[in-house]
């Protein structure tokens, strides 16, 4: 009964998320629910993890052993809920009292901090629990006590900061350098505790014979690239006494396309023990990329940035398709995996969504059979999967090959300037 929030909310996850993406998911039985069992899975979109852990945990007709999750620190402080976009805006003023602690531990939700995203919120929410509410002046560095939105401000308490108001200020980054040197080395003491305290308590899920599943990424991709992983994985693998197996889990969103979002999601064999554990992160990270499945988002981008790049600003609309098939071959020849249907007479569909998408956005018009690239749009704007979707891809798909070649699993290099 303990565990039946866990899994009445894994439950509604996994038919929501069915209903809301088109999902295509390989290799579920790899899965075996074995004890000791370390997900680790790359990070593109905050619906992975709503998306992939109900797969894994009814990937039978009962789960065999509960799921824990290595969830973003933010996520534990007051107020978290009030600063989600979701959110209409008459309340998050009310929502940035309220505290998920409780249910997110019932949901099976373990902190981790992440400190290049730690904010100046976090840090001194930290610091009043800790040392207690103090005069501005006695905590704040000088430098830090001019940005203060008010000068009011100054001669007040800690506390005063975080009120609701003061959030264009208290959601800036933070780091120890906000605060006093007086503090700064109690305070540096006090994270590599609670760092600690965080990685065991992950540690004893695996000891336990429970799952762990781990974004070992720690953040989402910026700008689509495929990114190194954080010490957690490996400090993780280091404090357990078991013999940890990890299951690589590979995520690619084909976002270029109209109606719902296609999701490929590939599960891998099982990772085994390695002799340390920076031997198992390189092999679980080259397992992770290896699992990334190409698709027209990505194969389609890289064509009409080769194009972009050597100069020309226009292709037929049936050379694209046939530079994606052949892109995609040669992908697959290379060991790049890469969308099924891009090898057969799926590839027209494919193709006419991702043109779809592309005119809608104004990257792409169609005039007479050609299909015209808005070439300045492109050169000028950094990638982004909401701004610049064609450099975010490209992104994406580079990232990978460099990956598997880096592993010397092969990823020749191929441009597309045929195409012209």
């Amino acid at each position: 009964m303990k565990d039946a929030l866990h899994y009445l909310v894994a439950t509604t996850f996994g038919i929501g998320t069915r209903l809301a993406f088109d999902l295509h998911v390989e290799g579920l039985a790899r899965y075996r629910q074995r004890p000791s069992t370390l997900v680790v899975v790359n990070h593109k979109r905050d619906s992975d993890s709503i998306t992939v852990p109900p797969l894994l945990i009814f990937n039978g007709v009962h789960p065999i052993r509960p799921m824990w999750f290595a969830g973003r620190e933010d996520m534990f402080v007051t107020g978290f809920l009030g600063l989600q976009p979701p959110i209409p805006a008459p309340l998050r003023p009310v929502l940035a009292r309220t505290n998920l602690t409780r249910v997110l531990y019932a949901l099976h939700i373990l902190p981790m901090r992440r400190f290049p995203e730690r904010t100046v919120h976090e840090a001194l929410d930290e610091f009043v629990r800790v040392a207690g509410d103090r005069p501005v002046s006695e905590v704040l560095a000088s430098q830090e006590i001019q940005t203060l939105p008010a000068p009011g401000l100054r001669e007040g308490m800690v506390s005063n900061l975080l009120a609701w108001r003061n959030r264009s200020w208290w959601l800036q980054k933070a780091s120890l350098r906000v605060f006093l040197p007086v503090w700064q080395h109690e305070l540096a003491a006090l994270q590599r505790d609670v760092v600690d305290r965080q990685l065991r308590a992950m540690a004893a899920v695996l000891d336990r014979g429970d799952a762990l599943y781990l974004a070992a990424e720690g953040v989402l991709s910026s700008d689509g690239r495929l990114q190194q992983f954080r010490a957690g994985l490996r400090r993780i693998l280091a404090l357990t006494r078991s013999a940890v197996r990890c299951l690589p889990v590979g995520i690619v969103y084909d976002f270029m396309r109209p109606g719902r979002l296609r999701v490929f999601i590939t599960v891998g064999e099982e990772v085994p023990p390695a002799a340390s554990a920076a031997e198992m992160e390189r092999r679980v990270r080259a397992a992770v990329a290896a699992l990334n499945t190409m698709t027209v988002s990505q194969i389609g981008s890289r064509i009409l940035w080769d194009l972009v790049a050597g100069g020309a600003d226009t292709i037929g609309r049936g050379r694209l398709e046939s530079a994606v098939r052949e892109l995609a071959a040669a992908l697959r020849d290379d060991s790049v995996r890469v969308d099924p249907a891009l090898l057969d007479a799926g590839a027209t569909a494919r193709v006419d969504g991702y043109v779809a998408y592309l005119t809608r956005r104004g990257i792409l018009l169609e005039h007479r059979g050609d299909l015209l690239i808005d070439a300045p749009y492109l050169l000028r704007v950094p990638a982004a999967d909401r701004q610049n979707p064609v450099r975010y891809a490209v992104n994406e798909l580079e990232s990978v090959r460099t990956t598997l070649r880096e592993q010397g699993t092969g990823s020749r290099e191929h441009t597309a300037g045929s195409t012209q």
